[in-house]
């Protein structure tokens, strides 16, 4: 009976792939069961080639929005109790008044080139600008051209030291 059944098997896995189905073949024997790879049907069409999406050309020069210029200061310049007092756009250059919140284990000195270089880090990837000043209230300001930016593996960006440098 048991050689009945795997001959009774081996005669519908031909069948199986013979038909071209996509069916997942089982065949047994005495300890272990196998399950085969669906069976693919054989095309005679070519596959087709699929073209690579265009994506839209950027412009030179794209200006930036005074939304999105709002929401990157808020999300790469600001802390947590921070509050971003106010962003404009004039003449290819940003300014914004950032109230920081007082922190127990860090200067206000320190926070704040930490925050102006995580921002800056952000901007330097977006055109639309050339000058980024940022107030910190009861700090001081730092202002940075985007000419004076550097370059390493990981892009683009101001050196920590020079806008400590710049803190006014």
């Amino acid at each position: 009976m048991k050689k009945l059944f795997i001959l009774f098997m081996a005669a519908m896995l031909l069948v199986a792939c013979a038909d071209g189905t996509k069916e997942t073949a089982v065949v047994e024997d005495d300890e272990t069961v196998k399950i085969e790879a669906p069976v693919q049907e054989e095309s005679s069409e070519e596959p087709i080639a699929e073209e690579p999406i265009a994506e839209p050309a950027k412009e030179e020069s794209q200006d930036m929005s005074i939304e999105e210029v709002t929401e990157l200061i808020e999300y790469n310049g600001v802390g947590i109790d921070d509050k971003l007092v106010s962003t404009t756009i004039e003449n290819e250059e940003i300014r914004a008044v950032i109230k920081m919140a007082p922190d127990a284990r860090f200067s206000a000195e320190d926070l704040a080139v930490t925050r102006y270089s995580q921002l800056s880090d952000e901007l330097l990837d977006h055109e639309g600008w050339q000058t980024l000043t940022i107030e910190y209230v009861g700090v001081g300001t730092i202002s940075m051209n985007r000419m004076e930016r550097e370059s390493n593996e990981y892009g683009d960006y101001f050196p920590s030291m020079e806008i400590e440098n710049r803190l006014k």
